[in-house]
C-alpha cells in the first residue's frame, strides 16, 4: 500500500512538471515571437504584462475545467448543471481577460485602440480552442483514472475473497455441526443457546456465501449487524450489555451497500470500548435517509491500552482503503481518536435498488 501510494505521488509530481514545462514553453514562444516583431503597440512599448495576465485566464480556464467541472460534474452525469458552469467559467475568462485587454493595452495590430468587441472576438477565438483541448485532455484523464480504479476495485475483490477462502476450514463441517448443536440445545429447552447458535450460524453463512456479491441489500447487511451486536451484548454481563446503546433509524429495504463495509468500526467498538475497570458508555448509531446512510460510533478508551495488534482484523486502514476504491468521492470519513474517547462519522452515498 506505501508502495503504491509513493508511486501514485510520483506519477502525479511528473504531470505536474510536465504540465509546467508545457506553459512555461508556450509562454516563452510567444514571448519570442513578440520580441522578434518589434515594439508592441502599447504605452510602455511591451507586450509582455498582457501576456501574463491572458496567461493567468488560460490556465484558470483549461484546469479549471479540466481538473474541476469535468470530474465533479461531468462525468457524475450532472450534464445541465456542468453545460451552465462550463459557460460561466468559459464567459469570465472571455469577458475578463478582453476587458484587460482594452483597458490596459493596444491591439495588436493597430496604433489605436479597438472596440471591445474586437478584443471579445479575439479571445472568444483563442479561449474556444483552449477550452476544446482542456474537455479532451479531462475526459481522457478522467477515463484512464476510471480504468485504473476499476482494476484496483478487481484487485481488491480478488483478495478479500482469497482471505475468505482461507478462513472456510471446511464450512459445511461447521454449519453441520451448529445444525447438530442448535437441535441438541433445542431439544434439552435451552432457547438461549439455540438462539446463539441461530445467530452464528447465519452470521458465518453471511460472510462466507452472500457477501462474495459486490454489492447486498441494505437490509440483509443491517440484519448482520443487528445479529453480531445482539451476540456480543450475550456475551456480556447484563450491566455492560445495558451500557451498549444501538440503533437503525430510516428505510432499509430501498438501497444496496457494499457487504461488509460497515462492520470493521462497528467491531473496534466491542474489541476497545468495553471497559472492565470502570462503568463506560458505548453508542453505535446507522441513520437512513433517502440518499445516504450515516453511521456513528462513540466510545471510551482504557487508560492503559495496550497497543493494536499487527494484524488484528480488517483493521481501520484496510476499510479506508475499500472505502476509498468502492465509494470515491461519495463518502466521508472523519475520525476523532483522543486519549480517552475514540468517535467515528463514517457517511455513505447509498444505491437505490434497481
Amino acid at each position: 500500500m506505501i508502495q503504491s501510494l509513493r508511486m501514485r505521488t510520483e506519477t502525479k509530481h511528473v504531470e505536474w512538471m510536465l504540465h509546467a514545462l508545457i506553459w512555461t514553453s508556450l509562454f516563452a514562444y510567444i514571448w519570442h515571437t513578440a520580441n522578434t516583431l518589434g515594439p508592441f503597440r502599447k504605452q510602455e512599448g511591451s507586450i509582455y504584462w498582457p501576456l501574463l495576465w491572458s496567461a493567468g485566464f488560460n490556465v484558470a480556464l483549461f484546469y479549471g475545467n479540466a481538473s474541476g467541472l469535468v470530474p465533479w460534474l461531468f462525468y457524475k452525469q450532472r450534464y445541465k448543471t456542468y453545460v451552465v458552469w462550463s459557460l460561466l467559467l468559459y464567459a469570465a475568462a472571455v469577458l475578463g481577460n478582453a476587458v484587460f485587454d482594452h483597458r490596459y493595452s493596444l491591439s495588436l495590430f493597430s496604433t489605436e485602440k479597438e472596440p471591445l468587441g474586437s478584443d471579445i472576438v479575439q479571445n472568444i477565438q483563442s479561449k474556444t480552442v483552449l477550452f476544446s483541448l482542456s474537455l479532451g485532455y479531462g475526459l481522457t484523464k478522467q477515463w484512464f483514472e476510471n480504468q485504473k480504479l476499476q482494476q484496483q476495485v478487481i484487485k481488491a475483490a480478488l483478495t478479500t475473497q482469497l482471505k475468505y477462502l482461507k478462513a472456510q476450514i471446511n464450512p459445511h463441517f461447521l454449519f453441520n455441526t451448529l445444525n447438530m448443536a442448535y437441535a441438541s440445545a433445542t431439544k434439552s429447552n435451552d432457547l438461549v443457546t439455540a438462539d446463539i447458535i441461530e445467530k452464528l450460524s447465519g452470521l458465518m453463512r453471511y460472510v462466507l456465501y452472500e457477501s462474495n456479491e459486490d454489492t447486498v441489500s441494505l437490509e440483509e447487511e443491517i440484519r448482520y449487524l443487528d445479529d453480531f451486536v445482539s451476540l456480543q451484548r450475550q456475551r456480556l454481563s447484563p450491566e455492560l450489555a445495558s451500557r451498549v446503546q444501538y440503533r437503525v433509524e430510516g428505510n432499509r429495504q430501498r438501497h444496496t451497500v457494499a457487504p461488509l463495509i460497515l462492520i470493521p468500526f462497528i467491531e473496534n467498538v466491542f474489541k476497545h470500548g468495553i471497559l472492565l475497570s470502570r462503568r463506560s458508555d458505548v453508542l453505535i448509531s446507522i441513520m437512513i435517509s433517502e440518499k445516504s446512510l450515516t453511521l456513528e460510533t462513540k466510545n471510551e478508551k482504557s487508560r492503559h491500552a495496550r497497543p493494536a495488534e499487527p494484524n488484528s482484523g480488517i483493521g481501520l486502514n484496510n476499510v479506508r482503503e475499500r472505502l476509498l476504491l468502492l465509494y470515491p468521492d461519495q463518502h466521508t470519513l472523519d475520525i476523532d481518536d483522543s486519549e480517552s474517547s475514540f468517535h467515528v462519522r463514517l457517511q455513505l452515498e447509498l444505491t437505490p435498488k434497481p
